[in-house]
């Protein structure tokens, strides 16, 4: 029987009505900071930056790069973990769950391909026609592809809910690891073809994704040994060229518990770890508009002049970059909710109201959102894009 942790190992907050634990939302928020990051060093960096920040650059590819194995694996992992006792429950009750994801990702997929036909400057993976709409509709290829991979994701999850988890988890993995040999060229839909393995293991491992995060290993929850470990282990992987997938799954066996560890640690800092929860509870806005800002930079005066050569500038760079991207995509979100555009960020319609059931122990978390981790309210109170290529895990320029 899994027994609950201390308050000051899992942080609960409180938050409309129910309890949250913190250290989800601090994950949450962790892993779209990573996003937006990325984002700002494949697509930004590299073209603002001079020649002579050549090694400033690749610094910050090598650094972005070794962060996928966390980014996006986690995300999935938070995803599935608050959607694992919904994959259990009546098709009638859950299928907003399942069509909320994919309205939005239609609804993003149309206003972002309207503007980026426009906006031509930003590194993107563009819909160029109405064949290759058709075609996303039904695979995802462009940046928004985490909202369709969510839609899918709870579906399979679903129908697989019934047979035993370990065997599941194990047929995902394999699938997983042997994805590059599918020899998929567009980077996003090898993405969501790889990344089923995490959310299936959230969703049908619940517990284990817990003990992974909350379990105590000394006053630093074993952060440092992990971080250790996933440093060597991303250097030998790196040596070993080994094909992106099987790169990517075997660091990620390291980089997601790490993630959850140092999610739980920041959960108990303070001011920093209610900030986190804060950004992790509007990670929404943040995805679907951020790379919107990140291309409007390109078109005005430099935030930080590189032309110099500054290095301290060039380290810089992404991080401010990111940080205004993030400001301006909650800003914007601010607004169009004040203008009623809330059909942006939601699924239009009465919500489902969830059966009354006697209370009882579960490895839910009720504190994240129906809808997952990209979860926005609609009311003004609360609140990755690439290339084509999956051909290793250095030339993509996706989360």
């Amino acid at each position: 029987m899994h027994t609950p942790l201390p308050a000051a190992t899992a942080p609960v907050v409180a938050g409309a009505g129910t309890s949250r634990v913190l250290w989800i939302d601090v994950a949450k928020g962790l892993s779209i900071l990573l996003v937006v990051l990325h984002h700002a060093v494949v697509k930004n960096l590299g073209i603002d930056a001079p020649e002579s920040l050549a090694g400033v650059v690749a610094g910050w590819g090598a650094v972005t790069s070794a962060l996928k194995p966390i980014r996006m694996p986690l995300f999935f992992v938070l995803s599935g973990f608050v959607a694992s006792r919904a994959v259990h429950r009546p098709w009638a009750q859950v299928r907003r769950r399942a069509l909320s994801p994919y309205y939005l990702y239609v609804v993003w997929l149309l206003l972002l391909g309207a503007v980026f036909s426009v906006e031509r400057l930003l590194p993107m993976n563009r819909t160029q026609d109405l064949g290759e709409l058709a075609q996303d509709l039904v695979w995802a290829s462009t940046g928004v592809w985490f909202l369709y991979a969510l839609a899918v994701y709870f579906v399979l999850a679903k129908l697989l809910a019934g047979l035993p988890a370990g065997w599941v988890l194990a047929g995902a993995a394999v699938l997983s690891a042997s994805s590059s040999a599918f020899g998929i060229e567009q980077w996003n839909r090898f993405s969501v073809l790889f990344h089923f393995t995490y959310f299936a293991l959230g969703a049908l491992a619940p517990r284990l994704v817990r003990r992974l995060a909350e379990r105590p290993a000394g006053p630093w929850g074993g952060a440092p040994a992990l971080t250790t470990a996933y440093v060597a282990l991303t250097l030998l992987l790196w040596r070993l060229d080994l094909p992106t997938s099987a790169h990517l799954l075997v660091a990620s066996v390291v980089g997601v518990p790490l993630g959850l560890r140092v999610a739980v640690l920041l959960a108990r800092s303070g001011p920093p770890a209610r900030l986190l929860g804060w950004v992790g509870r509007r990670t929404l806005p943040i995805y679907v508009l951020h790379t919107v800002v990140l291309a409007s930079l390109l078109h005005l005066p430099p935030l930080l002049d590189l032309e110099q050569g500054s290095v301290v500038r060039g380290v810089l760079h992404p991080l401010v970059l990111s940080a205004v991207a993030v400001l301006v995509s909650l800003g914007a979100h601010w607004v169009l909710l004040r203008l009623g555009a809330t059909w942006l960020f939601a699924l239009p319609g009465r919500p489902e109201r969830p059966r009354r059931q006697a209370p009882r122990r579960s490895t839910e978390v009720r504190a994240s959102s129906s809808e997952g981790p990209y979860q926005v309210s609609s009311r003004p109170s609360t609140s990755s894009q690439g290339e084509r290529s999956a051909s290793g895990p250095s030339a993509s320029v996706n989360s």
